[in-house]
């Protein structure tokens, strides 16, 4: 029988979702900087720059408040990636 694989804990996750979302959001920084202006490339910035930036595992305790930031989090990120993939498609040519 396969061994179930045990789940990190919520603030692991978390950390782990905000390392994603700094190497993101340094990514675009460097695109940005080299004079490339769109909306969406605002956009995305500015929704990866919510999700890595908040530290608001320091401040809440409760572990469903936590899955509710993480669940928003992986939101925020979604939608900057799309906004990410729509400014390399259409915004960047």
């Amino acid at each position: 029988m396969a061994e179930a694989v045990s789940r990190p804990c919520i603030r692991e996750r978390l950390k782990d979702l905000n390392t994603k979302a700094y190497y993101l959001l340094v990514a675009l920084s460097f695109v940005y900087r080299t004079g490339h202006d769109s909306r969406a490339l605002k956009l995305a910035l500015t929704l990866t720059a919510i999700v890595a930036v908040l530290p608001v595992q320091d401040y809440v305790k409760s572990t469903v408040c936590l899955e509710r930031i993480r669940f928003v989090k992986v939101v925020l990120l979604i939608a900057a990636m799309v906004s990410t993939v729509v400014w390399v498609w259409h915004g960047s040519g």
